[in-house]
């Protein structure tokens, strides 16, 4: 967990944060990168004596001993090179991790209005090409800046040693490169930015399509889907391509040194050789520095374009993690025992909303009890739920828990205590085995694991399956229908044993049958277990200890089966449509 003050250097100067945390890393690549500068700008004046040497017909021993001094430079080099390169990878790489894994911890603790202002495509480009694009700035674009900065600190001073005269003609030209380079990579920016946002859309587009594909099919929008698709494809293919014709210009804009200072030294070089002022090695080496001196340049400019890119998108990375949750976890009180449930004067509405969903709810449910909830669309029911298990700030009114209010309790205790099996099933691409043990602290037994899909009658279409309980499921779940979804997201929660199951009208897609099995089931081996049951079918509610009835957010009616039907008119009506029948007890 870390304190107030490492977030703070971390959001104000990120690059030292990681080089303060990774001191090893880093400080073994800059000098790896250092030592392998200082033989790289060493070489050429090897190069130069080998020269000079053949062209003074010296004693082959003579320039064997060059040539051996030459290959330990080189040889040297490749260990150098070797090293800053697995020490910077292992800093920045480190940074990316530790960045992503902050960003998705702190993810998991928002609430659902964060989720619902944020789109899934843009949190997942955040995940990865933000990270990605932050890496780049505090590796490889720190990396090129240093590696420019160390390049030119070693080669100037030895080509001034070479010639003062044909330094300064020869690189009249190159202090435009970075400024040129500069401008390339800032176009190339602002058209990156254009491309990301069209990589996003495309990526929501795919996701949702994907997602949404059996209601695509159901409604024969195959085409319309398909031209939505091709639309955002082609706009993002257009970004692309932009981003490319911009980038074009960057390697003939470094090529402009080197060719401009090659020329130049042609030029100047002239007479110093015909006259004997100079050798042909020095020619030769003054112009293998030439080709040295330009990297720097474009460095120089692809290195500050590359920081600007990157904290742009750590900006965005810092926004996400500086949204503070409306649900914060400050409880201190675990519940070792549920005793009983409290909901009083609460009332709810959501943010930027006037319209209250729910209001002044009040009652009391205790151990081993059992209560449905009934009420038209709209009325409030998920909500309730949604408020029980924390997934929305209480702002009025108090729910208490064991008499403590909820706020008070742990959050992972409060979820170990109510367990909600939403009516939106959401299943993982994993095995079906696995996703049934999905709560557990370790995977459950076969036999419990086939008992459980006995209840809620799935076996027989398991058994079906080329793996059977192995079967390993598509993404949410695709390859099973919607009520094999929903019955083994109720076997999930059953299979928890938590001391209140909560069923948001997760029972509207099993048949009679079914839903007496799991009642059985409940009745029989989870005596203890309180319920709280979301329906609009009253075959879900048989048996229950308590029935609330909401409408337009307030409570219509409260108590047994009996008190209900006198009281509340919409229970009433639902009574006469569905039938008073086997429903009673």
């Amino acid at each position: 967990m870390q304190t107030a003050a490492e977030n703070n250097l971390l959001y104000k100067r990120p690059l030292w944060y990681y080089i303060k945390n990774n001191p090893r890393a880093f400080g073994l690549g800059m000098l790896f990168l250092l030592l392998t500068n200082a033989l790289d700008g060493v070489y050429p004046l090897i190069m130069k004596a080998a020269i000079d040497q053949i062209e003074s017909q010296a004693p082959l021993g003579a320039i064997g001993k060059t040539c051996l001094i030459f290959l330990a430079i080189m040889s040297g080099l490749a260990i150098t090179r070797y090293g800053w390169r697995a020490n910077f990878g292992r800093f920045h790489t480190y940074a990316a991790e530790h960045i992503r894994q902050k960003i998705f911890r702190h993810i998991t603790s928002l609430g659902p209005n964060f989720f619902h202002k944020n789109p899934v495509g843009e949190l997942m480009s955040l995940l990865t090409n933000d990270v990605q694009s932050f890496r780049q700035a505090i590796g490889p674009g720190l990396l090129i800046l240093a590696d420019g900065i160390i390049i030119i600190a070693v080669n100037l001073p030895i080509m001034i040693s070479l010639n003062w005269g044909w330094t300064w003609k020869t690189l009249v030209f190159l202090p435009v490169v970075p400024f040129l380079i500069w401008k390339v990579m800032r176009l190339i920016h602002l058209n990156y930015k254009i491309q990301q946002d069209r990589f996003s859309e495309l990526t929501g587009v795919a996701q949702e399509t994907v997602g949404g594909i059996r209601v695509i099919k159901s409604f024969a929008q195959e085409k319309n889907r398909t031209d939505l698709f091709n639309g955002v494809s082609a706009a993002f293919e257009k970004a692309c391509n932009k981003v490319a014709r911009v980038d074009s210009f960057f390697i003939p804009v470094m090529e402009f040194g080197v060719t401009s200072g090659s020329v130049i030294l042609l030029f100047v070089a002239k007479d110093d050789l015909y006259s004997g002022a100079v050798t042909l090695g020095t020619f030769v080496a003054f112009h293998r520095y030439i080709q040295k001196m330009v990297w720097p340049m474009t460095a120089l400019g692809m290195g500050f374009s590359n920081f600007q890119k990157g904290y742009a998108s750590f900006d965005r990375i810092k926004d996400v993690l500086q949204t503070e949750t409306d649900i914060p976890d400050q409880g201190t009180i675990n519940i070792e025992k549920f005793q009983t449930l409290e909901f009083k004067n609460v009332s709810f509405k959501h943010r930027d909303s006037s319209v209250y969903v729910l209001k002044n709810v009040s009652f009391t449910l205790k151990a081993g009890e059992s209560l449905g909830i009934m009420g038209p669309v709209g009325s409030g029911k998920t909500t309730l739920l949604h408020l029980l298990t924390r997934m929305y700030p209480l702002e009025e009114g108090q729910i208490l828990i064991n008499g403590h209010p909820i706020e008070s309790i742990t959050q992972e205790s409060l979820h170990r205590t109510f367990l909600l099996v939403p009516q939106e099933a959401f299943l993982f691409s994993e095995s079906i085995s696995d996703n049934l043990s999905f709560g557990l602290t370790e995977r459950a037994s076969d036999p419990e694991i086939q008992r459980m899909t006995e209840i809620v009658d799935l076996t027989r279409e398991i058994d079906s399956l080329p793996h059977k309980f192995e079967s390993q499921l598509g993404e949410r779940g695709v390859n099973l229908s919607g009520g094999q979804k929903q019955r083994l997201t109720i076997a999930r929660g059953i299979i928890m044993k938590t001391p209140v199951l909560v069923l948001d009208d997760s029972l509207s897609a099993v048949d009679t049958r079914t839903e007496k099995a799991i009642e059985q089931e409940l009745r029989k081996n989870h005596g203890a277990m309180s319920r709280i049951i979301v329906a609009h079918r009253l075959s879900s509610l048989k048996g229950v200890d308590h029935i609330l009835i909401l409408k337009e957010g307030q409570v219509e009616a409260w108590g047994t089966f009996d008190q209900v039907l006198q009281q509340s008119p919409t229970f009433q009506k639902t009574v006469q449509i569905q039938g008073k029948g086997d429903h009673h007890e």
